[in-house]
């Protein structure tokens, strides 16, 4: 029951932790998109892909954000995405994920930092090739959501 509670607590408020001051209208965002994030978007979805090839994803527990509901905030959304991306810490998404965050000119907020003088218990790894797998699963994910925004951003901004 903790846990279920502290889930819809992070539910609640990470939405507020990633909000972002930006002023970047969504016609700035297409523009930028049309620049430069299409590039690394097409890029990386093609070195996942490939990464994937003879990999079959399961379906994911935690569904990352989209732009399919009415009132959605591109900006913001696409800022959770490029925070989740970046924290997969994958050299695929690396490059991608501080391009929408330059796009947006909005970074991901930072996480505070640990106490150097508590050492840190890492767990060892039991299967590192699965856990790869899953973050590259999950990658995968997030990009098709990412591009699903832009999409419906341009569909948005040439009905205007």
């Amino acid at each position: 029951m903790p846990l279920l509670c502290i889930n819809l607590l992070v539910l609640v408020l990470l939405p507020l932790s990633l909000s972002c001051d930006s002023q970047t209208l969504p016609i700035e965002v297409q523009l930028n998109f049309l620049d430069l994030v299409r590039t690394h978007l097409d890029n990386t979805r093609e070195n996942i892909t490939d990464e994937l090839q003879n990999l079959s994803c399961l379906e994911l527990k935690h569904k990352p954000p989209n732009c399919t509901t009415e009132k959605a905030d591109f900006v913001e959304t696409l800022l959770i995405q490029a925070c989740e991306m970046q924290s997969l810490r994958l050299q695929q998404t690396k490059t991608l994920a501080r391009f929408v965050q330059m796009s947006i000119a909005c970074p991901c907020p930072k996480k505070p930092t640990k106490d150097p003088s508590v050492k840190s218990q890492k767990r060892m790894a039991r299967n590192p090739g699965k856990k790869q797998i899953k973050k590259l699963c999950k990658a995968n994910a997030i990009l098709s959501c990412m591009t699903l925004c832009y999409e419906k951003l341009n569909t948005l901004l040439m009905d205007a």
